[in-house]
């Protein structure tokens, strides 16, 4: 029997990289999940078929899966989504808010030539998306009086990075958001905590960041995957993390110590 057996996990952003690891790690340990995947996030980055890619290898742990398509920065489809999830399992025990953009679909610009669309798209998807699924999700938690949210920021939101502002600020937003929910949400037994990953194998990285130069800055000198951060999330969302909340857990290969 798993860890998670008979527990519900909503996870975004679940077709690519982090969120499907994160997937395929949850359902290993029993959860039930709702994911979360956008097509044309998909399309952006030539995965036209992540989505059914995604609910073939969950399917494979013999859990019920119910995938849901959604834009997170559109509150209507982020209520909708949940809406499904409390209709098909009663409950969510597990938020991942995972669903993001980078530098690699907006671009890298300088501050003083950013185009206000490009701030405020990173910004409405990294950081509202998250809010919105939050708020959505939440009261099934105070009414269950329990559940775990972990909410993904990045390792640039601790120390910055050039050219990628919007990125930086949406993702530092998702710590100060982190911690003010902890806090709120702790007398309902709702523990909330971060990761902020370091530069892992996923879509989200630009070219640059693949290069032996780059690598070697890194002092593990190679990228995370996928899996190593799934994993930091299957325990921070486990029976063994009970006191612990507000946190932010950066697995980086050793880019922030």
């Amino acid at each position: 029997m798993g860890k998670l057996e008979g527990k519900v996990a909503l996870i975004t952003g679940a077709s690519r990289g982090i969120g499907r690891a994160t997937a395929e790690r949850l359902a290993g340990e029993g959860a039930n999940l709702v994911l979360n995947y956008y097509s044309s996030a998909d399309r952006e980055h030539q995965k036209e078929s992540a989505g059914d890619e995604m609910m073939s290898a969950v399917r494979k742990q013999s859990v019920d899966v119910i995938a849901y398509e959604a834009d997170v920065s559109n509150r209507e489809q982020v209520q909708a989504m949940v809406a499904k999830a409390e209709e098909r399992f009663g409950r969510i025990d597990i938020l991942v808010n995972n669903a993001g953009i980078g530098a690699e679909i907006v671009g890298d610009y300088e501050i003083g030539q950013m185009p206000e669309r490009v701030w405020d798209r990173t910004l409405d998807v990294n950081l509202k998306g998250q809010f919105l699924v939050a708020q959505a999700v939440v009261p099934l938690m105070i009414r269950q009086r329990s559940g775990k949210i972990v909410n993904i920021s990045s390792d640039l939101a601790l120390m910055g990075g050039p050219l990628v502002a919007a990125y930086c600020a949406s993702k530092a937003g998702v710590i100060g958001l982190t911690k003010s929910m902890a806090r709120e949400l702790a007398p309902h037994g709702i523990l909330v905590n971060c990761i902020a990953p370091g530069p892992t194998d996923t879509d989200i990285l630009r070219p640059g960041e693949r290069t032996p130069e780059y690598l070697s800055g890194i002092p593990l000198q190679r990228l995370g995957k996928p899996s190593e951060i799934a994993a930091a999330i299957c325990f921070l969302v486990g029976p063994d993390t009970t006191w612990t909340t507000g946190q932010v857990f950066s697995p980086n290969g050793g880019v922030v110590i």
